[in-house]
């Protein structure tokens, strides 16, 4: 079923109303729906750098702009940002306030429960195009916000979110494929996947980036060429193997360091790089502040609850 933009907007303003009664942990709730979350500031935030998990994140209100590679992508209330794999990225929130806030309800989903429903619905495959970025913006068209609401409303009662939950996600996929825009949102979603071997070599460099790599190594791995390797990588994260690799090992140290006393040596060193002066000349490159000061920034803005 395909409602007017008036329904959608109704859908829209009933959950910002929802989302209002929640209390928010440095700008996140995690609901008792473990597959849901949900996201907001009351102001516009820096430039933040993080990693986007295979997820689908839904903009009830506000607005937000992401990088990706050298892609700057804007995208505000009623859109989604899907992601298929975990791809190091940099956003900021530009439009919020305390009276308005940003808020958004993230959805955990893998490609392969988007490749269960696509094949228990029989949904004749369309026809596929180039490889595109493992990340992308779609429409939410009202039937998906609805499920977003059906959700909230068991959120807290346990056995509800037993029985009914797993069958409300699949329902929300179910709208995903077969509303307005579905065959563009399963060509970007799997497509990467169903070339053969560029998901493996992503998941291989995921969990190997603390080792010392090589292309032909990580080329191996998806069974293609060097060359063939750099092409379908670089389509699907907008980096080379070895930057994906790079900037994993950038996420992984701030989170290492931002959660423990160890020392920036032995975080380096933790994370692959055998150098500790091209460590700090990198995270200061990709963060901008030297590891010790960027750490205490964001520590600062943890405290006061600015930062997520």
């Amino acid at each position: 079923m395909v409602y007017s933009s008036n329904k959608s907007d109704s859908v829209l303003n009933r959950l910002k109303v929802m989302m209002s009664h929640y209390h928010y942990h440095q700008g996140e709730v995690q609901t008792d729906i473990p597959f849901l979350s949900l996201l907001q500031e009351t102001e516009p935030t820096d430039v933040e750098s993080g990693v986007l998990n295979p997820s689908i994140c839904i903009v009830i209100q506000g607005d937000k702009k992401v990088v990706i590679g050298n892609k700057a992508i804007n995208y505000g209330e009623g859109n989604y940002i899907a992601s298929t794999i975990d791809i190091p990225i940099k956003g900021r929130v530009i439009k919020a306030s305390k009276k308005d806030p940003y808020r958004a309800i993230r959805l955990s989903i893998t490609p392969e429960e988007i490749t269960s429903a696509f094949l228990e619905l029989k949904i004749t495959p369309p026809k596929k195009t180039e490889l595109k970025e493992g990340a992308f913006v779609g429409k939410a068209e009202a039937d998906v916000l609805l499920v977003l609401e059906k959700l909230l409303q068991i959120d807290s009662d346990l056995q509800a979110i037993s029985f009914l939950a797993p069958a409300m996600k699949k329902e929300f996929i179910f709208h995903l494929l077969t509303g307005e825009g579905g065959d563009v949102f399963y060509n970007n979603f799997l497509l990467h996947l169903e070339s053969a071997g560029i998901s493996k070599a992503i998941e291989y460099v995921r969990e190997n980036f603390d080792k010392k790599l090589k292309v032909s190594e990580i080329a191996a791995v998806g069974n293609m060429s060097v060359s063939t390797l750099h092409h379908k990588f670089k389509a699907v994260t907008t980096l080379s193997p070895i930057q994906y690799q790079k900037q994993l090992r950038l996420q992984e140290a701030k989170v290492i360091l931002l959660s423990s006393e160890e020392d920036v040596t032995n975080v380096a060193f933790q994370v692959g790089y055998e150098s500790v002066t091209q460590f700090n000349r990198e995270y200061k490159r990709f963060f901008g502040l030297p590891p010790l000061k960027d750490i205490k920034v964001t520590q600062k803005k943890l405290n006061k609850g600015e930062y997520k």
